[in-house]
């Protein structure tokens, strides 16, 4: 089985052996990315039943363009598979990842209420009691706003996610990367605080962080957590696992 997280900045592709172990991971950023690309991983893999989670319509159209020229078994989220849990978000606004996370979350976690993903953006989102989707925010992510302060900052070569042990930094790319790295740290804290005191969540319940951006603050993070990078890939194989025969 493959499952496939697309988002806005990478296609994400997880080989999941019969055992429901992941063997092999690629990724191809989202720009970059062709149709020839993608058929060639699908006709090596025709056999494979394909499950995808599309945060972005040109690359959905495509695979969908992709799956009747290739005739493979390709679901996709939201279309030929319904991810099975309440929710209260405008479903025309509500992205497919966000559900799919949540699904997994409140699957393989007891007890969770929030789900923190550092991708693009970070979205920060909220399970009821009854691990109902009740909704969440949108932030900006880690590496847009590193992209948006680096074109600023006119330095001469693009500046890298990094941490720095100054307290005070001295030079530009320093500055931005301990601005990044303790705002939000401080932000991503001071909402976790809030949200816990507004649904009344017992300090000890963890709160599941996923996203490989995550990686940058995760040490600053004072609530317990748990950081499993690939929550959205391990949603779609237990989506494979009860929807497809």
């Amino acid at each position: 089985m493959i499952v496939i997280d697309v988002g806005n900045t990478s296609l994400n592709f997880m080989w999941i052996d019969a055992l429901g172990k992941p063997f092999k991971i690629k990724r191809i950023p989202t720009l970059e990315v062709k149709a020839t690309d993608i058929k060639e991983i699908f006709s090596k893999n025709k056999q494979e039943n394909i499950i995808v989670c599309s945060v972005v319509p040109r690359i959905t159209v495509m695979l969908k363009k992709i799956k009747k020229h290739l005739a493979i078994n390709l679901y996709i989220i939201g279309q030929d598979i319904k991810v099975p849990i309440k929710s209260l978000y405008n479903k025309r606004h509500i992205g497919m990842d966000r559900l799919v996370a949540a699904y997994a979350a409140k699957k393989i976690y007891k007890d969770t209420r929030i789900v923190v993903d550092f991708g693009t953006a970070i979205t920060f989102d909220i399970l009821s009691k009854n691990g109902d989707y009740e909704g969440g925010l949108i932030l900006p992510g880690l590496g847009s706003t590193l992209k948006v302060l680096s074109a600023c900052a006119l330095l001469p070569k693009k500046i890298k996610l990094r941490s720095t042990r100054m307290s005070i930094p001295r030079d530009t790319q320093d500055s931005i990367n301990k601005g990044i790295e303790e705002g939000f740290a401080l932000m991503i804290n001071s909402l976790i605080e809030k949200y816990k005191k507004i649904l009344k969540i017992k300090n000890n319940i963890k709160v599941i962080i996923t996203g490989g951006d995550a990686k940058f603050i995760l040490q600053r993070l004072k609530s317990p957590v748990i950081f499993d990078q690939f929550l959205v890939m391990r949603g779609l194989s237990l989506l494979a696992a009860k929807f497809i025969r």
